[in-house]
């Protein structure tokens, strides 16, 4: 069973300045992506010799291959298993159109929460700024009239009524710049990515299905009987978007994430 849980983070990773090209376009499906559990460390290609001569891929904890058992203790796992665990888990999970939907709901529903905080927010902005300006134009009044003076006293108060004004003003237009991304998207668009990406990410040569997984995978952590595949869903919805308008994984933005645990005894 899946279990998704929303969390905060910044996708560092992924950023096309951080992360060198040979991690994006590989051979490796999982470079850049798999994880251990116990160091954090990265997980790199490993070859090993069978008593029978075959050779064996494996991904290997690059802390213990570098350190020892002083980094770690290391973890390895064979590549077409770790491979085969994460596209068909995705495959058959997080990629089917009900859980699609279901993923993109949560962070629809926890955007629009948001929404309704930020437009709260521009209201009360909206009143202190029209009340400040409401009360320095009683205080102009009152010295045209010559109801009172501007000496020192009156002088301060009329500066501090302007600072509170342009404080919500400024605060205003920080909040009105803000983009306002899609309240949601066609379950049409959601089921044609879907389908999309389970061909991908399963079919054709490995740089081009690794471009694929790494628009929604944040990193693959292997531990010694669980396999976590974690994303955020912020990414998931961009890359749903890109799908509709053209046929490659588009750029990763960030921060609201999914997870999904397979147990296995790798």
């Amino acid at each position: 069973m899946a279990e998704f849980e929303a969390v905060q983070a910044t996708l560092k990773a992924h950023n096309p300045r951080t992360t060198p090209a040979r991690v994006v376009t590989g051979p490796i499906l999982l470079t850049g992506l798999a994880t251990c559990t116990t160091c954090r460390g990265p997980m790199t290609l490993r070859t090993g010799t069978s008593k029978s001569g075959h050779v064996h891929k494996y991904y290997s904890c690059s802390t213990h291959g570098r350190q020892g058992k002083t980094g770690c203790t290391g973890r390895s796992i064979r590549m077409d298993t770790l491979d085969a665990l994460v596209t068909d888990h995705l495959v058959a999970e997080l990629l089917q159109p009900g859980r699609l939907r279901a993923t993109l709901s949560s962070l629809w529903s926890l955007r629009a929460d948001k929404a309704a905080q930020v437009d709260g927010r521009v209201a009360a902005l909206r009143g202190e700024a029209a009340g400040a300006e409401e009360k320095l134009a009683r205080l102009y009044r009152m010295v045209e009239e010559g109801v009172t003076e501007l000496d020192d006293i009156l002088a301060a108060r009329i500066a501090a009524l302007k600072a509170e004004r342009d404080r919500a003003r400024a605060a205003l237009d920080r909040m009105q710049v803000a983009e306002r991304l899609p309240a949601e998207i066609a379950p049409a668009l959601v089921e044609r990515f879907g389908k999309l990406m389970r061909e991908n990410v399963t079919a054709g040569v490995v740089p081009f299905r690794k471009a694929w997984l790494q628009a929604i995978v944040d990193r693959v952590e292997v531990g010694a009987d669980v396999v976590r595949i974690v994303g955020d869903k912020a990414s998931l919805e961009a890359a749903v978007l890109a799908a509709g308008s053209a046929a490659a994984p588009g750029v990763r933005s960030s921060v609201r994430k999914w997870r999904t645990r397979h147990d296995s005894n790798v």
